[in-house]
């Protein structure tokens, strides 16, 4: 039972406000727009939602990844986030922050990750096929198990 509260949970604040855009004006001036995470994989071990982030002062587009650790201790993501598309090449993505964040209650890991023109071209086209991170000195793959199309539908609307 606690498993599905906690999956209910992290679904609810996932699902909250699904596609609406939202704008935070940094004290530093900058514009940041952004979406609320979206899941994209529920899991024994874990649940995940993706979002983007567009910096509109130097219209830098950014990929953040939220990540629930239900049989572990939440723990930051570290290094680079590889994506494989429905395409033929996988992508890298360099890390600008990795945190834990208070979410609904519910201790996460998150972390932002900067997008090339090469990466947004392909996230504009292609679903999303499988995420990987490093979690505990360990890569974690993670095969998506909904809203594969999610990072397309955003980029429409951002």
């Amino acid at each position: 039972m606690k498993k599905l509260t906690i999956s209910l949970l992290f679904a609810f604040s996932f699902g909250f406000s699904q596609n609406q855009i939202k704008t935070n004006i940094r004290p530093d001036g900058v514009t940041m727009k952004y979406f609320n995470p979206i899941p994209v994989v529920v899991g024994n071990s874990y649940e995940a939602g993706l979002s983007l982030y567009k910096n509109t002062n130097t219209k830098q587009y950014f990929l953040a990844v939220t990540v629930l650790f239900k049989q572990q201790a939440p723990i930051e993501l570290s290094g680079n986030l590889l994506i494989q598309t429905t395409g033929n090449k996988g992508l890298t993505l360099a890390h600008v922050w990795h945190k834990l964040i208070n979410m609904n209650g519910l201790n996460v890991a998150t972390s932002m990750y900067l997008l090339t023109n090469r990466d947004i071209n392909e996230l504009k086209i292609r679903l999303v096929k499988l995420i990987s991170f490093t979690a505990y000195n360990q890569y974690v793959g993670l095969n998506l198990t909904k809203n594969k199309d999610i990072l397309i539908k955003e980029f429409s609307k951002l």
